[in-house]
C-alpha cells in the first residue's frame, strides 16, 4: 500500500479548472482529495472529515485564503494540519500582503508557498513534504524503451537531410 493512500488533501480554490488540475495531480500520486470553492465550503468539508493537509488559494470571493487560515487557526479547527498556499498573486497587490501576513504566521504553523501555474511534480512533492512523507524514487526506464530511444537516435543520425524533410512533410 502506498503511504499516500490514506492521506486526504482539502483543495480550496474558487476556480473549478484549477480544482480539477490540482485534484488530478494529487490523485495521480495516490492521495485522496476533497474540493471546496470557498472558505465556507471548506469549513463544511472539515466538519465531515478533518484533512491531513490543506491546499489553499489566497484570492477568493466571500472569504479570502488569509481570512480562512486565521479563522480555522484561531478556532483551533485544524490544529496540526499543514497548509500549502497555491496562488497566482504572490507578486501583485492582491496577494503580496496576504503572503507577508502568512509568512509571519508560518512561525506558528506549517505553511508552504507555491506560485501558479504550479508544476505537477513540485506540487505533489510539496504535499508529501508537508505530510512528512518521502519523495517517490524515480522510475527506471525499461530496457525496451532505452533500446527504442537508441534506435530512433541512430536512425536520425544516419538519415540525410532529404529523408528527414520527407518524414517531416509526411507528418505534417
Amino acid at each position: 500500500m502506498n503511504k499516500t493512500d490514506n492521506k486526504t488533501v482539502l483543495i480550496i480554490d474558487d476556480e473549478p479548472n484549477v480544482q480539477i488540475y490540482l485534484k488530478t495531480i494529487l490523485e495521480d500520486h495516490g492521495f485522496n482529495t476533497v474540493l471546496a470553492g470557498n472558505g465556507k465550503q471548506a469549513l463544511d468539508q472539515i466538519k465531515k472529515k478533518k484533512p491531513d493537509v490543506i491546499s489553499l488559494d489566497l484570492v477568493m470571493p466571500k472569504m479570502t485564503g488569509l481570512k480562512f487560515f486565521r479563522y480555522v487557526k484561531g478556532n483551533k479547527i485544524v490544529d496540526g494540519v499543514p497548509f500549502v498556499v497555491v496562488t497566482a498573486h504572490s507578486k501583485d497587490e492582491m496577494g503580496q500582503k496576504d503572503i507577508q501576513e502568512l509568512q509571519k504566521e508560518a512561525l506558528k504553523s506549517v505553511i508552504y508557498f507555491l506560485e501558479k501555474p504550479v508544476n505537477p511534480l513540485e506540487y505533489a512533492n510539496t504535499i508529501r513534504e508537508a505530510l512528512g512523507l518521502a519523495k517517490p524514487k524515480p522510475h527506471k526506464k525499461s530496457d525496451e524503451c532505452e533500446d527504442l530511444k537508441n534506435k530512433i537516435k541512430n536512425k536520425i543520425l544516419d538519415a540525410n537531410k532529404e529523408k528527414l524533410l520527407k518524414v517531416l512533410k509526411a507528418l505534417g
